[in-house]
């Protein structure tokens, strides 16, 4: 048999067909219903007509990531049961074909659904946080201004600023401190200001002096500019705004879980969300796998069954996934546990499952 005979593109085109409908159209009445919903309350709250609409526009790449290992299973589960309605499977098995071979199109279309859902996800993040300034719900980042405080690398060297402006990319009154090294000596550097460059990613010293402290003695530098290493922290990342993870992209996420750990604060579900960002575009191909043999289970159904199987099959998954975030963020399980254990438990019923199909 050719890799891709007629069967396969006719699998493959009535599960694109499927997939592009429920994933499309699944966020999209989504969005209306909250639309609906929260119309009212954004006007009352001065948002303009304009920023209304553009922000649920921006809500809904979120939606649509969030929903793609639906729009995955509704894909498998549909095109399966219509074709046991039609007697497709009945015939296709009488072909020679098994039900594994059948089913294969519709496991690499899932395969690349998990890269695909990922890159979703990244691009939402940048989304969602603009949605947010758009409908009030959070200041402009621009705007943010933070005071007096402290940072500390991993390299040991320690700083602190008596402000941070974002939007002007500027610390004023800046202190920094190295490490000792091997002969006792260390750097006390102080400068008027910083300012913070996109293009060499690290901030630059304004008007200050450095002092090399020693036993021996002080030797002062001055300078009108300098450039440290150590200060390479961007804006945003230098904000001690609670953020959620929704708006951080996957790198972000576990830039700023590490500087929680490294300030002694407990990230509670955040912890979660970072290998949730993994655990969710895999489930795209475990629930494919989970799907495709109950949706042959009783070949002559009503497209009933299919919705109630896809239906029931995403309730359960995103509750489950929610519960596990709650017990992750208190701690009672491992994190990366928590968010991989509804992928853990669906794969091995979908064995279980697979297994006893009659091919």
């Amino acid at each position: 048999m050719r890799v891709l005979g007629t069967l396969d593109r006719y699998v493959l085109r009535q599960w694109l067909t499927t997939f592009l409908l429920a994933t499309l159209g699944i966020p999209a009445v989504s969005i209306l219903i909250r639309f609906a919903d929260f119309y009212g309350r954004l006007a009352d709250k001065g948002v303009p007509t304009r920023d209304i609409f553009l922000g649920f526009g921006l809500l809904y790449p979120s939606q649509l990531a969030l929903l793609f290992p639906a729009g995955v299973l509704f894909a498998t589960v549909f095109t399966l049961n219509a074709m046991g309605r039609h007697s497709e499977l009945t015939a296709a098995k009488a072909g020679g074909i098994s039900f594994y071979r059948l089913i294969a199109p519709m496991l690499v279309l899932a395969t690349l659904a998990v890269p695909a859902n990922f890159a979703l996800q990244e691009v939402a993040a940048v989304s969602t946080a603009r949605q947010r300034v758009l409908h009030k719900e959070k200041a402009d980042p621009n705007d943010q201004v933070r005071y007096m405080f402290a940072f500390q690398e991993e390299n040991g060297w320690s700083w602190a600023a008596k402000e941070l402006r974002r939007g002007e990319g500027l610390l004023r009154t800046v202190l920094l401190e190295s490490p000792p090294d091997t002969l006792g000596r260390h750097w006390a550097i102080a400068a008027d200001s910083a300012r913070w460059s996109d293009s060499l990613a690290r901030w630059t010293l304004i008007g200050g002096a450095a002092h090399l402290v020693s036993d021996s003695g002080t030797t002062t530098l001055a300078f009108r500019e300098m450039r440290v290493p150590v200060l390479v922290q961007p804006p945003g990342a230098l904000m001690d705004a609670w953020s959620r993870a929704e708006e951080m992209r996957a790198p972000e996420l576990a830039a700023y879980l590490e500087r929680l750990r490294r300030s002694g604060t407990r990230p509670g579900m955040l912890a979660v969300d970072l290998p949730l960002k993994y655990a969710i575009p895999v489930a795209c191909l475990v629930i494919a796998l989970f799907g495709a043999p109950l949706a042959v289970t009783t070949p002559r159904a009503g497209a009933a069954l299919g919705l109630a199987i896809a239906l029931g099959t995403t309730l359960i998954y995103l509750t489950g996934t929610q519960i596990m975030k709650a017990v992750g963020g208190r701690e009672l399980v491992d994190p990366t546990v928590a968010a991989w254990a509804m992928n853990g438990v669906f794969l091995a019923v979908a064995v279980v499952l697979m297994a006893r199909v009659r091919s």
